[in-house]
This record gives C-alpha cells, structure tokens and sequence, in this order.
C-alpha cells in the first residue's frame, strides 16, 4: 500500500531531472504524521545541521485526515 500511494507523490524541486544522474544512488528520508510535528522534526534536523529545512518537499495529505508527508532525497556520489 505504501508503495502505491508514494507513487502518486508529484515530482519536487529535489527529485532528479533528466541528465543529472539518475541512475547514483541517493539516501532518502520520509516524515509522516500530524502536519505540526513534521514540521518541528524539519525544523529540530535544520537546527541541527542535518537537513536545510527548504529541501525537503512541501508537505502533502495522505489518505488518513490531520496527516500528510514531506520528503528529502539526498544524491550520493558514485
């Protein structure tokens, strides 16, 4: 079910574009839960100079009411 839902996530500004290799591998990160609580974890992983908190996506509903989801894709290099 995951898998399905993940799938109709709309591409953001940190997924990859055609020609910037897409083919690396990348580390992910995925909150999940009460829209204010995502939003304090983007902010406590921003404070400590894990994650700037404008690259993770924009937060999206789920299919459950009061929760949504923001991503983070990190590129590796090869």
């Amino acid at each position: 079910m995951p898998q399905v839902f993940l799938m109709d996530i709309a591409p953001q500004s940190n997924a990859p574009r055609s020609g910037s290799g897409e083919d690396r591998p990348s580390n992910k990160m995925v909150l999940i839960g009460d829209p204010e609580w995502v939003k304090g974890q983007i902010y406590r992983l921003h404070a400590a100079g894990i994650v700037d908190q404008s690259l993770w996506s924009r937060l999206l509903p789920t299919q459950n009411p009061g929760e949504v989801i923001a991503t983070y894709l990190q590129r590796r290099g090869r």
